[in-house]
């Protein structure tokens, strides 16, 4: 466990944090799904719910920074929670960049190929385990999750690393469409952006005394 004793104030703060992760895996589940069926309106749903946890966030530093000023509180603490909802914002810019290329790609109708479609579900679906594991940890403070979490990013930075060979391999053989390839690796890319924002916040919190 990470804290001895924590309010009920601040229960309710690692509550909602929670919930920003929570509804950040609903956003990539959005995500997948317009991928996988070039649906516009199911992109467009997601970036409704980005500008939800945006807005939570901002509702949060203002509470956090007000409670900053009382004498009793313990500031390090405050710090904390300031830098994990921080960095969970940070990994919404990254939702946001798959959200825009999704989007893009659903909308001019260009087609992956079988492999590519393959890798990008597997980075979704890893992330999306990801993203529902720190909601849970953060409301638990399970260290086993918090563990679980930091080995997947190490997994998925490996297997992004294999794939990116492999998308250049497609490219000289002509299997890959040049108008595909620039959304594909944005796409790889804003995945990581996610993830190690992610575990940065959960590392932050397992830091909190």
């Amino acid at each position: 466990m990470v804290f001895v004793y924590i309010s009920d104030e601040i229960k309710g703060v690692l509550e909602r944090i929670g919930g920003m992760c929570a509804n950040a895996a609903s956003i990539l589940n959005l995500c997948m799904e317009g991928f996988i069926k070039n649906k516009v309106n199911l992109v467009d749903d997601a970036k409704k719910t980005s500008q939800t946890i945006r807005n939570e966030g901002t509702e949060l530093r203002k509470l956090l920074s007000g409670k900053a000023t009382d004498s009793d509180v313990n500031k390090e603490l405050i710090k904390s929670l300031l830098s994990v909802v921080n960095s969970i914002e940070m990994a919404i810019t990254g939702l946001d960049s798959i959200i825009q290329h999704v989007r893009f790609k659903a909308s001019e109708g260009i087609l992956f190929s079988d492999k590519a479609v393959s890798e990008i579900r597997h980075l979704f679906k890893e992330t999306l385990d990801i993203l529902k594991t720190s909601a849970d940890t953060v409301m638990t403070k399970n260290t086993v999750l918090r563990k679980y979490v930091n080995d997947k990013y190490t997994n998925l930075n490996e297997a992004v690393e294999a794939y990116a060979e492999e998308h250049e391999e497609r490219l000289i053989k002509g299997l890959c469409q040049p108008q595909a390839s620039p959304i594909y690796l944005n796409i790889v890319d804003a995945i990581m952006t996610v993830v190690w924002h992610v575990k940065q916040a959960l590392n932050r919190l397992f830091e909190s005394k």
